[in-house]
């Protein structure tokens, strides 16, 4: 199942990261694809704070509040996602989901000086979309576990050169009920 969010945000053949953009309150969140399980809307994922899918179980976590983000009332747009390394499994609300983008390791840029506290340790960096920041989520962080040295290198994409009639062999993101999510988050801001 595809994604139709899905876009390139660079044409060359560069390393690229491939993250799910989402809306927490009036932020852009990007979360490393990678460790994406699925995009559940409020009624698929029910009321427990153990949250099972696919014979797994996924903790329910605060996420906005670990942000220190205020979220939005939920609406039809809110999502949860099942995020998860093998190692450990949580879920958690988003506002809306924007869809995926793969983003060219030179355009990822480290949070500014000014940035001193637990943020550094919150957030892996930014990058710049021509509608809007995004913040990129330390995925370690989110899972509480500890994190590598070089975060997002585990991450990195090596983007091939494609031939005429090839289709693209890059991993695609796991998906439960995605194009669902992004039909009804399409008109998110």
């Amino acid at each position: 199942m595809g994604l139709r969010g899905h876009r390139t945000a660079t044409a060359s053949g560069g390393q690229t990261v491939r993250f799910l953009v989402a809306l927490i309150g009036p932020a852009h969140v990007a979360f490393p694809a990678h460790w994406i399980r699925g995009i559940l809307t409020l009624v698929e994922a029910g009321p427990a704070d153990l949250l099972t899918w696919g014979d797994i179980s996924y903790e329910r976590t605060d996420l906005a509040g670990r942000l220190t983000i205020a979220p939005e009332i939920p609406t039809t747009d809110t999502r949860i996602i099942l995020y998860s390394n093998d190692q450990r499994f949580r879920s958690f609300m988003v506002d809306g989901v924007l869809g995926l983008v793969d983003v060219e390791r030179m355009q990822i840029q480290a949070l500014p000086p000014q940035f001193r506290g637990g943020e550094r340790v919150r957030l892996l960096g930014f990058f710049a979309d021509t509608a809007y920041i995004a913040l990129i989520a330390n995925p370690f962080w989110v899972l509480e576990l500890p994190p590598p040295k070089n975060v997002l290198d585990a991450f990195v994409l090596q983007t091939p050169e494609r031939r005429g009639g090839e289709r693209d062999a890059r991993p695609r993101l796991p998906s439960i009920a995605l194009e669902d999510a992004v039909s009804s988050s399409a008109h998110v801001k």
